[in-house]
């Protein structure tokens, strides 16, 4: 009899904690927005916001998938903590229910419940999103648990030996396309030394024939850029297959522990869930960096070039 009295009240009392998911904000779909790889220098520029002296920001396509990932994950953790006066309504009906089942006649009730008129009793009593004690799970909850996995994708420690792999390869034509690119500078510093001087005491060359040397090498360096980008573009794909497994699991994960139909199981297994979608959004990241680091490094060259365009804008001849 005290037993179930027990049990009937201490469903109540048990404090409250939700989490908010939506399935609209999932890892596929920030992969999807990813941008592309660019296939040239003044492609990459595009993706990037230029302050006009050659510095460069996220543009909107980055920005856009980097900010939404961090929002989605800040929602989908923000716990949803009940007011005041819940709390106060919550313990007022928990004393009322002790009252009435601790007279006879409600004892007398208790002891000819069932189990399951005890259970659908502390479910009528209960606030919404109130935490339950913990019970027989459901053959429909039971499914949702086996596509969580307890939050663990099976196959996490191939995937980061491959995205490993794959950078490293990454890195290696980088070197290349760096080693190409370092001569420019002893040349071109060359070629302005060997630049006719204007007559006078600063004895140097105008600007506007520095100005020409420059936006050469610009050029070539912008040229080397577009050669180099498409050679990552077999990489790039192979990357987002790789870590298609994790979204797609950590995605699923996210999207069961949502239909989860038991409050105490809800929130014993947020934590995994919630872990899941994280290393879906960290795939999606491994992806964008990918992609955002080659096309920064290729933008700069067109953003360099701007800036030495603004620098000679009314760059004169010897006098």
């Amino acid at each position: 009899m005290k037993h179930r009295l027990m049990i009937a009240a201490g469903l109540i009392l048990l404090p409250i904690t939700a989490w908010t998911v939506s399935k609209d904000f999932n890892g596929r779909m920030w992969l999807a927005h990813v941008p592309p790889l660019p296939s040239s220098g003044q492609a990459a520029y595009d993706q990037w916001v230029d302050d006009g002296r050659g510095v460069l920001s996220l543009g909107e396509g980055f920005k856009t998938v980097e900010d939404g990932m961090n929002q989605a994950t800040a929602e989908q953790m923000q716990p949803n903590a009940p007011s005041q006066s819940q709390m106060q309504q919550q313990a007022s009906s928990a004393q009322q229910m002790m009252q009435k089942y601790s007279t006879p006649e409600g004892q007398a009730a208790l002891k000819n419940m069932t189990p399951d008129q005890l259970m659908a009793l502390s479910q009528q009593m209960m606030p919404q999103g109130a935490n339950m004690a913990p019970g027989i799970v459901s053959p429909e909850d039971q499914a949702l648990l086996q596509k969580m996995n307890n939050g663990v994708y099976s196959g996490n420690q191939q995937v980061v030996a491959d995205v490993l792999a794959i950078n490293k390869q990454a890195q290696s034509i980088e070197a290349q396309w760096d080693a190409e690119v370092a001569p420019l500078v002893a040349q071109e510093q060359a070629a302005i030394q060997k630049l006719a001087v204007c007559p006078g005491e600063a004895s140097i060359p105008s600007d506007q024939e520095v100005s020409k040397v420059k936006l050469e090498y610009a050029d070539k360096r912008i040229a080397i850029a577009g050669d180099y980008l498409p050679k990552f573009e077999s990489l790039a794909n192979k990357m987002k297959v790789t870590v298609q497994p994790v979204i797609d699991f950590g995605d699923d994960a996210i999207a069961a522990w949502s239909q989860i139909q038991s409050p105490a199981l809800k929130q014993q297994t947020s934590a995994a869930a919630h872990g899941a979608e994280a290393q879906s959004f960290g795939a999606v990241g491994q992806v964008e960096a990918f992609i955002r680091n080659l096309s920064r490094k290729a933008a700069q060259t067109v953003a360099d070039k701007k800036a030495i365009q603004k620098q000679y804008a009314d760059a004169k001849g010897c006098r």
